[in-house]
């Protein structure tokens, strides 16, 4: 469900328990150490850590053996040292803990195991386990179903600047999961959700935009959230940066660019873009004529399941030779090769 890197040392000394046992502990020599690049010295120094309830040094240690760091991967120690660590409470173990059980990474996937621990780290105010938190309520992982409580943990990771978490936010207003139908809060959110780098979130926000939908049609701002999504190679937001260019929609009419935009998420497999690519061919717009090109994307929209474009293709063929047919099915064939996909019948 989750998917995240693996967990990163604490460099930062935020909980100090057990005081009078980690007396003589010096927690910042093991971080030098492992900042200099000291791996076996530090695996000591936390060690040391570890063995008088330093929880940091436990979490720290945890890393090092669940990653390999300057030792052999340990995952069961690992765990230990997360869990001593967790119930100190820091708040990364207890998010590790969430992970690894919700995952099944290396262990058995126990959905409840993965909640309680992501809850511990969520009510700390932690944002990742907060979202996790909301998804496993929203699909049932770990507990009912419960689109309602899954929002209010979105809001709070949202609020806290969680790309994903605004997004889904966006996706259950405006959907009315959880939470009455409200396309404006739905708007917001997308928009918020992009300028935290969410690429769906740029991609609907440009919809509701382009479609007036919640907002006055607004094309030129549709464009710049389609342009977003589109450079991170979401290829329907390419197909609709073609459509703008092709249609003169907010933008200066462009076959060109159009073009450009349209064969990004052709070579995706996008069968509107393979279709408008082979009306852009057929018709000479902006380009060369080449009724060859122009049946080849016929033929690939057709198998990506663009059934009309079979009429279209069927027409062109009258105007071909048996050597340029010969050619674009040739052609055909090489393009779904370079993509290991075998090519269907038609």
């Amino acid at each position: 469900m989750i998917r995240l890197s693996l967990p990163v040392l604490l460099f930062i000394l935020t909980i100090t328990p057990h005081a009078s046992l980690a007396q003589g502990y010096d927690f910042q020599t093991g971080m030098e150490a492992y900042e200099n690049g000291d791996h076996a010295t530090a695996l000591e120094n936390f060690l040391e850590g570890a063995r008088v309830g330093h929880a940091l040094a436990q979490y720290n240690l945890a890393v090092m053996y669940h990653q390999g760091i300057g030792t052999e991967p340990d995952l069961e120690r690992a765990m230990q040292l997360y869990g001593l660590s967790a119930q100190q409470g820091v708040v990364p173990a207890q998010y590790e803990l969430g992970r690894i059980h919700d995952n099944g990474d290396g262990v058995p996937q126990d959905y409840r195991e993965a909640y309680y621990w992501y809850e511990q780290a969520a009510e700390q105010g932690d944002a990742e386990a907060q979202y996790a938190v909301g998804t496993m309520n929203f699909y049932g992982q770990g507990r009912p179903e419960e689109p309602a409580e899954a929002i209010e943990w979105y809001r709070l990771a949202a609020e806290q600047g969680h790309g994903d978490a605004q997004y889904n936010l966006g996706v259950m207003h405006i959907n009315g999961l959880g939470t009455a139908t409200d396309q404006e809060k739905a708007l917001e959110w997308f928009e918020r959700s992009a300028g935290n780098g969410s690429v769906d979130g740029s991609y609907n926000a440009g919809l509701m935009h382009i479609s007036g939908q919640s907002t006055p049609e607004d094309p030129v701002r549709a464009r710049e959230y389609f342009e977003k999504a589109a450079r991170s190679g979401l290829r329907e937001a390419q197909a609709q940066l073609g459509m703008l260019y092709a249609s003169g929609n907010g933008v200066e009419r462009d076959f060109g660019t159009a073009r450009e935009w349209f064969l990004e998420a052709a070579e995706q497999g996008d069968p509107v873009s393979q279709a408008f690519l082979a009306q852009i061919y057929r018709e000479g717009l902006g380009v060369e004529a080449d009724v060859v090109t122009a049946h080849m994307w016929y033929d690939l929209a057709y198998r990506h399941g663009h059934r009309r474009m079979l009429r279209h293709m069927n027409n062109l063929q009258g105007t071909m030779t048996a050597e340029q047919l010969r050619e674009a099915r040739d052609r055909v064939v090489a393009w779904m090769e370079q993509r290991d996909t075998r090519p269907t019948t038609n």
